[in-house]
């Protein structure tokens, strides 16, 4: 396997973003606590962590690559399995950037014995990435490749 395509939903631009950081990290890490639960309500792991990110963009798709990238940065360089995210996504012209995105990521440090590693991720990539805004439906969703 050398790539994967993640899609996100969500019924806001936030809640999208929320759950591609979910998508990202869970493909990296079996996010749950037990592996031999039911996957229809999976427990989270513990948040005993909380860290604010911050990312900047031209564009929603620029936006979407910089929050991920950060989010893939902590859980390799901080070594902490993120596993609950509330953004809140501002348009504002910010000098050269347009979109400003407040994130809080909680979660715990990664332990080998808990959490199940799966695949490594060696980047986010614009390469299809799509932000699709769905009014009439109240969804948005968006579409990403990691290569693995």
């Amino acid at each position: 396997m050398t790539d994967a395509i993640i899609e996100a939903y969500g019924g806001t631009l936030d809640e999208a973003f929320e759950n591609s950081a979910r998508g990202l990290v869970d493909t990296m890490y079996e996010v749950t606590s037990n592996r031999n639960i039911s996957y229809t309500t999976p427990p989270l792991p513990a948040t005993n962590k909380e860290i604010q990110i911050e990312a900047k963009g031209f564009d929603l798709q620029s936006l979407l690559y910089n929050w991920l990238e950060k989010v893939m940065l902590v859980v390799l360089v901080d070594h902490i399995l993120l596993s609950d995210f509330k953004v809140k996504i501002t348009k504002e012209t910010l000098g050269e950037y347009n979109y400003l995105l407040n994130g809080i990521a909680k979660g715990e440090d990664l332990n080998s014995e808990k959490h199940h590693y799966k695949v490594e991720v060696k980047a986010i990539t614009y390469h299809e990435m799509e932000i699709k805004e769905e009014k009439e439906k109240n969804r948005v969703t968006t579409r990403f490749l990691l290569d693995l």
